[in-house]
């Protein structure tokens, strides 16, 4: 009895210690599985879970949920794509996405994967997906996964989809996303003007429509501008995700102006999205169509 006793209050500990903030969920064959920060390792005997196969792990950003469009639009894309084990890291109230947070948030985010990686599952495998602040939330995750295992766990693929611009302070607390945080970082920069952040660079970076103002961004309104700016960084890696073949042909340039002159037409072409070289560096510019599908079949201006 006193066996059984400690049994369950043990079980209890575990439950009481996961963080309630947010929480796993795995979607696969038509439905979901959810985890919490001290249940996630156990997503490796689901029968459902490739141990061999590569998983997308996707953090939104600050403002969205499930129920926004573009995060919806991510979701069902990779459910399209069966190649993937697909995790998205749900928050029961979106307003904890915060700089506040964000140390926090990755820290527990850390310590959850590198439990996973400690069970079994290669990190190598493992492709972080985060978009604005979930980016550096992310990037700061991996950073830590790397450092506290003495880079015995490097995540293998990390994507920023327009990392945000924290500002001065926050920047320091929570760092900002470099090539240094996986194995492949790969940043897409669709916003300059209020919520990107074009310093958060990784081995290759993409600039579509010159990456600070999308033509089809018209409100006058410059946070609303600056949203659709930012949320079009999903649509097209969305976009990419839904593809059999590589879209979004891009040049090889050093700036928007050089582009657009053609200055770079015998440049290397590389493509923006899911399928890409993983041994691609630098950075690339293109243009997009202005209305879906937004795959330009040139990477000429």
């Amino acid at each position: 009895m006193i066996g059984k006793s400690l049994v369950l209050l043990f079980a209890f500990a575990a439950i009481a210690s996961a963080d309630t903030r947010f929480n796993f969920i795995h979607y696969h064959d038509g439905t979901t599985t959810e985890y919490s920060t001290d249940t996630l390792p156990q997503i490796l005997t689901h029968p459902s879970f490739r141990r061999t196969g590569e998983t997308v792990a996707f953090h939104y950003g600050a403002g969205q949920n499930l129920g926004s469009a573009e995060v919806s639009d991510i979701i069902n894309s990779y459910i399209s794509n069966e190649r993937y084990n697909l995790i998205v890291i749900h928050y029961f109230n979106m307003e904890v996405i915060s700089t506040d947070n964000a140390v926090s948030l990755s820290d527990v985010l850390a310590t959850t994967f590198t439990r996973l990686f400690d069970t079994g599952y290669n990190s190598g495998f493992m492709n972080f997906v985060g978009h604005a602040l979930g980016a550096q939330i992310l990037a700061r995750t991996s950073r830590l996964i790397q450092n506290r295992a003495n880079f015995r766990h490097v995540i293998g693929r990390l994507t920023g989809l327009d990392p945000a611009s924290m500002g001065p302070v926050a920047t320091i607390q929570i760092g900002r996303l470099t090539s240094a945080d996986a194995q492949f970082v790969e940043t897409i920069h669709t916003d300059g003007t209020l919520n990107g952040d074009h310093l958060s660079f990784g081995h290759v970076s993409f600039f579509p429509n010159g990456g600070e103002n999308q033509p089809f961004c018209t409100n006058t309104i410059p946070t609303i501008r600056a949203n659709c700016n930012t949320v079009f960084s999903l649509t097209m890696w969305a976009e990419s995700v839904r593809a059999t073949s590589q879209i979004f042909p891009s040049l090889q340039c050093d700036t928007w102006p050089r582009y657009t002159a053609g200055v770079c037409n015998n440049n290397h072409i590389a493509h923006l999205g899911r399928i890409t070289d993983n041994n691609l560096r630098g950075t690339y510019f293109l243009r997009t169509n202005n209305a879906p599908p937004f795959n330009r079949e040139t990477p000429f201006p």
